[in-house]
């Protein structure tokens, strides 16, 4: 029981997504654009480029002509662990998040790249230690929390889960579009975990490094049955990961608990489906309506988080046009995680919890040729208490900027 007790914690490293989930289910990630924050709905989007990740069949419903853009993210994330007899340790370390969108739009056809964020995506540093390296040990020296917390301690994770997508769209007719894309991910997860003056044990190093890649396919369909609304479909396949464990220090301590250097864990990106349908109530007035739903119980997970989901984001969000030059917009998003509350210990730098996400910005179109987007959102988590009584809690603030630029 003991061991299994001190090992619970600890494959949460093998699991780590250090980053804010502002939309997505349990792995994936869907905030890859500033148009994304402005609105928080895009599934049925069909106007700048970052809907080649969002509605890449929608993109037939652009205007003929080359598109880039690039889209910067910045995170402020302040996430607490509260444990009894210890007190509330957290991290506030800021995350940067670039997107990249590009497509070539004739009229029957179009292709595209995207390079963005698909999960992961960020850094989380515990200076004072968190749920895992309190419980760790609580654990090895078999004392309560209040003594594991006089330990001086530090807990570093990061997360990158970078997506490359090609592909295509073609319109059948003025109501039906379709599109296909081959993504890959490569994806990575580190974790440090240090503690200074155990008995036995001294001062204590672990650190790990987990790597994979793999293919994943994208399918979308773009139904526009009159000139007010417009429905976008999306399916993305699970992409296999089979993560390769690279132990860089403390193998020893590890060993002992069951990590070798070199052991193989499949975590996948689950599939999803996505629907979305826009309404134009004026020719400057227009509304959107969304949801996601993961298929995280049909993804392969040796993980904690194996059984969990499916879970789900619901939004709406409205955009009015004052003229050729400005528009402004703002979303709501409500994101349903299918985590246990027992599971959460396993990923206690980035916990899983449920959120209401609000958005707004606006679109500055000075030419024809170049458009500058502003996005801002701020994400209200619900706080959950596990069986230990420790408390999980998340707060971020989100702000964005990108630039498209349109030519032929």
């Amino acid at each position: 029981m003991k061991k299994h007790l001190l090992t619970l914690p600890l494959a949460g490293l093998l699991g780590l997504v250090a980053t804010p989930i502002l939309a997505g289910g349990i792995i994936n990630k869907q905030n890859s654009s500033s148009d994304y924050f402005r609105t928080l709905n895009r599934q049925a989007a069909t106007d700048y480029a970052d809907i080649a990740v969002h509605n890449p069949a929608g993109i037939m419903k652009m205007k003929t002509g080359k598109y880039l853009k690039l889209d910067i993210q910045y995170l402020a994330k302040d996430y607490s662990n509260s444990i009894p007899g210890v007190g509330q340790l957290d991290q506030d370390i800021s995350s940067i998040v670039p997107g990249f969108f590009a497509i070539h739009k004739e009229d029957k056809w179009a292709g595209y790249l995207t390079a963005s964020l698909v999960g992961g995506g960020g850094k989380v540093d515990f200076q004072n230690g968190n749920a895992r390296s309190i419980t760790i040990i609580n654990t090895l020296l078999g004392v309560p929390f209040s003594v594991a917390g006089t330990f001086p301690q530090r807990v570093e994770a990061e997360s990158i889960y970078s997506g490359y997508t090609i592909g295509g769209a073609y319109e059948i007719n003025s109501m039906f579009s379709v599109s296909a894309g081959l993504r890959y991910v490569s994806a990575y997860k580190k974790y440090t975990l240090s503690a200074d003056g155990l008995p036995v044990f001294g001062n204590a190093v672990t650190e790990l490094r987990d790597e994979a890649d793999g293919w994943g396919g994208i399918f979308g369909v773009n139904i526009s049955p009159n000139e007010q609304w417009n429905i976008g479909l999306r399916f993305e396949t699970a992409t296999k990961l089979n993560f390769e464990l690279d132990v860089r220090q403390g193998a020893d301590l590890l060993a002992l608990m069951g990590y070798q250097d070199g052991r193989e864990e499949r975590e996948d990106i689950p599939a999803l489906l996505g629907i979305g349908a826009s309404y134009k109530i004026t020719d400057n007035l227009k509304v959107d309506a969304n949801f996601i739903y993961y298929l995280e119980k049909e993804a392969t997970w040796e993980t904690d988080f194996d059984g969990a989901g499916n879970s789900y984001d619901l939004g709406a969000s409205a955009e009015y046009r004052f003229n050729r030059e400005w528009m402004v917009s703002a979303g709501y998003l409500y994101s349903n995680l299918k985590v246990d509350i027992d599971q959460i210990i396993s990923l206690p730098e980035e916990a899983k919890l449920d959120a209401h996400t609000v958005g707004m910005g606006g679109v500055w179109s000075p030419t024809e040729t170049l458009d500058f987007t502003m996005g801002a959102s701020k994400v209200f988590y619900m706080e959950k208490t596990d069986a230990q009584g420790i408390t999980y809690e998340k707060d971020i603030w989100i702000v964005s900027c990108g630039l498209q630029w349109k030519f032929r």
